[in-house]
């Protein structure tokens, strides 16, 4: 290989870089926006998002390459939006857990009638 070769090689593999870089981020978006649309967090387990901060967090750390927009970008920033949809989620399941567990259910209703 010459010389520019390898150069050419470099700039595929830094364009090939951003591919994550943008789509990371905007998986995440999509899923924080549909939370936030439709009010629920039907299909948002909040561990499984928590799971992912981790090893985004742990991959940012394993990559060694700590300022290169790419590498913070498609780690840190996808983790930062995850703990977003973490906390969303699971204040969306509280405020929904909680009319429910305040609502009154009197023994006769549930029994089959007026007496």
């Amino acid at each position: 290989m010459t010389e520019t070769d390898t150069s050419s090689l470099q700039q595929i593999l830094s364009m090939v870089g951003w591919v994550p870089t943008i789509i990371f981020p905007a998986a995440t978006v999509v899923k924080l926006l549909a939370i936030a649309r439709s009010g629920r967090s039907d299909g948002a387990t909040a561990l499984t998002w928590s799971l992912f901060v981790v090893a985004n967090v742990c991959l940012y750390l394993t990559i060694g390459d700590w300022t290169r927009p790419q590498v913070v970008i498609s780690t840190l920033g996808t983790a930062v939006l995850q703990v977003v949809v973490v906390v969303l989620a699971l204040k969306l399941r509280a405020s929904s857990s909680a009319p429910a567990a305040t609502t009154p259910v009197s023994p006769a209703q549930g029994a089959g009638g007026a007496q």
